[in-house]
């Protein structure tokens, strides 16, 4: 399975799965595995694998190792730079900018660096980016940075900011069982609509989707810089039937354009159990 978080794309090899997903952290689980850690982000400044490197290898406990280019026949297609010790792997993507650390609890077997790292792909944050993670594919628009990710047994909570404007990805599941005989708009009035605040509107389309509006106030009109006030809101909350989740994103803060919301709710319905 392909998993694109943050940015990066990595296939998650035969096996393991995501235990760990965070702001540019990514960890790989899987039994009789080493356990495997990801950190990457774009560049701060130009990247030297000797001196970033040797730096890297401290803070992970490997200065007596040494640290050379990989030499693996593989390695020579890979559409960047690769260097490594025993555990510690540093690639670097020639045209973007993009650098990823991996740590492997011990020595990678044969046959696991390769798959992971001849999978990787980086998207820059001045752009599109597509994320697809456990059963849920979204897209999020240039400049907008994760906040917050919580990954609960049935509940997927992902909030991205961008200044003053906030996007917030919830996902539920098993659908079926959280509605219990009730219709979607009186499970989200029961026990999400509290949650949106004051001047929050439902506007049912069918009995599977509806939009949630929120004005803004003329204080915030005035002054929206101001702390403290309702933000204003819009979003859909959608019954996926062929996955059985519930799916509600929402938009605070600074409007998007119309276009761009479009675009923002439109990927968030492809769900990956519905391309099956």
């Amino acid at each position: 399975m392909m998993l694109l978080w943050d940015g990066l794309q990595v296939r998650i090899p035969h096996k393991m799965e995501p235990a760990t997903l965070d702001r540019g952290f990514i960890r790989l689980f899987g039994p009789e595995l080493p356990a495997v850690d990801l950190r990457f982000g774009p560049e701060r400044r130009q990247f030297d694998p000797h001196r970033d490197g040797r730096r890297i290898l401290r803070a992970a406990g490997l200065s007596q190792e040494p640290f050379e280019p990989c030499r693996e026949s593989w390695s020579r297609h890979l559409q960047g730079n690769l260097h490594s010790s025993s555990r510690l792997y540093l690639f670097q993507f020639r045209e973007s900018r993009g650098v990823v650390a991996t740590l492997f609890s011990v020595p990678p077997p044969p046959g696991l660096a390769e798959a992971i790292f001849t999978s990787l792909a980086w998207t820059p944050p001045n752009t599109w980016r597509r994320w697809c993670c456990y059963d849920i594919t979204f897209e999020t628009p240039p400049g907008y940075v994760l906040s917050k990710a919580v990954f609960r047994p049935g509940w997927f909570y992902l909030t991205f900011t961008k200044g003053s404007s906030v996007l917030t990805f919830d996902r539920l599941a098993p659908a079926n069982a959280l509605l219990d005989n009730m219709t979607l708009i009186s499970w989200y009035r029961q026990h999400f609509h509290r949650d949106l605040g004051c001047g929050a509107t439902i506007l049912p389309r069918s009995d599977t989707e509806a939009d949630l509006v929120k004005k803004p106030s003329l204080l915030y009109r005035a002054f929206p810089w101001l702390p403290g006030l309702c933000l204003p809101l819009r979003g859909k909350i959608r019954h996926v039937h062929e996955g059985n989740k519930i799916l509600i994103l929402t938009e605070q803060g600074t409007h998007v354009a119309d276009a761009v919301s479009h675009r923002l709710h439109t990927s968030y319905a492809n769900t990956l159990s519905s391309k099956k």
